[in-house]
């Protein structure tokens, strides 16, 4: 199922179903840290889908989903009002989230496929950081940067070194784009430097075999020997990974 497939066909079911927006492992870190989340105020950035924004606020937070997309925006926008869903959406980058006020979220968060679009992390996570209420926590999803290098997969076939996060120039359906593959370091240093406490890392495999046959993630069945890193080398390397980061309580 490709990516437009999939999100016109599965955006409902993430009111009921919060397994197809967030990763179980980042549901596991935000549970923990988050605890009961009725009333608790979450920012959604980079949101793309927004999938994340609707399985958040279908469980009683309260959410503001920010995009650099006005058009995303808008789609999410007529969702979340099918859905019975009040979202709070604001049109802008994340290294500058200046619609949001200071200190106001217990929780910010991001899912897989934002940093490759990002060229400045710690601009990123200052303004995480401001956004943030003291004591509040960020939890970020994304692709493990060990996985950045190879070319496709699950071909053990190098495309480009680990140690040079780019900006790598790729050509797509909608013309040239400017790609940033940043190493564990650069996540790590960047939120360091925001002011950011790290709280926990998770470094994952990929479980189930239709990551390794490039069809949607959260699809069953397939080849179950692609788990198996004898047959598929790549298997033996983290595939995901979940940083929670927290704000010092004043």
């Amino acid at each position: 199922m490709d990516c437009k497939k999939r999100d016109e066909e599965m955006w409902r079911t993430c009111k009921e179903q919060s397994s197809f927006a967030l990763d179980r492992k980042m549901q596991e870190i935000v549970d923990e840290f988050i605890g009961n989340p009725e009333g608790k105020k979450a920012c959604v950035i980079s949101s793309g889908d927004n999938f994340a924004a609707f399985a958040l606020a279908s469980k009683g937070m309260k959410i503001t989903s920010t995009d650099i997309s006005e058009l995303r925006l808008d789609i999410a926008r007529e969702r979340a009002a099918e859905l019975g869903l009040v979202i709070d959406f604001f049109q802008c980058d994340s290294s500058n989230l200046s619609p949001v006020r200071d200190d106001k979220y217990d929780l910010v968060i991001s899912t897989p496929g934002t940093y490759v679009w990002i060229s400045d992390l710690e601009k990123v996570y200052s303004e995480v950081y401001r956004v943030l209420k003291p004591g509040g926590f960020f939890v970020f999803h994304e692709i493990h940067p060990f996985n950045r290098p190879f070319k496709d997969q699950p071909e053990f076939e190098i495309a480009q070194p680990y140690f040079k996060p780019g900006p790598y120039t790729n050509e797509g359906e909608k013309g040239l784009t400017h790609n940033f593959y940043w190493m564990m370091s650069d996540f790590l240093n960047a939120l360091a430097d925001s002011g950011l406490i790290i709280r926990r890392i998770s470094e994952d495999p990929a479980e189930k075999p239709s990551y390794w046959e490039g069809r949607y993630y959260g699809e069953d069945g397939g080849d179950e020997r692609l788990l198996d890193w004898h047959v598929n080398p790549r298997a033996a390397l983290p595939q995901w990974m979940v940083i929670a980061s927290q704000k010092p309580a004043e």
